[in-house]
């Protein structure tokens, strides 16, 4: 389904797949890539689905520097692959939260660098 209501987004978003670690609550690791990343969040695709509002740990590779930072899931939408039916995945939204000065400077470097 398409979403045709007004953009709500507060930061610019950019397609942009990097590496990332998911470090969940009971401590297991999901390794994937972001789907599009902003100053705010992340946008990513994983197999198992996360509570909302959880927290977790994210490690994230931007080229050669790596950014470490806290996320809370603000939403997640099953989805069916494209490529092979019965398989699904789940589209997930992650707010950065706890992260630094120094690794907001990364991600603003990345988006004004796409413009």
């Amino acid at each position: 389904m398409k979403w045709d209501g007004p953009e709500r987004r507060k930061y610019v978003r950019i397609k942009f797949p990097c590496k990332i670690f998911i470090f969940t609550p009971t401590q297991h690791i999901i390794s994937t890539h972001t789907e599009n990343i902003s100053m705010g969040g992340i946008k990513l695709a994983i197999e198992e689905k996360l509570k909302i509002s959880s927290l977790i740990d994210l490690e994230i590779y931007v080229y050669d520097e790596t950014i470490v930072c806290k996320g809370k899931v603000t939403w997640g939408t099953k989805k069916e692959s494209r490529c092979h039916k019965g398989v699904y995945y789940y589209d997930i939204g992650v707010d950065f939260h706890d992260i630094s000065d120094k690794d907001k400077k990364i991600i603003r470097r990345l988006i004004e660098s796409e413009d």
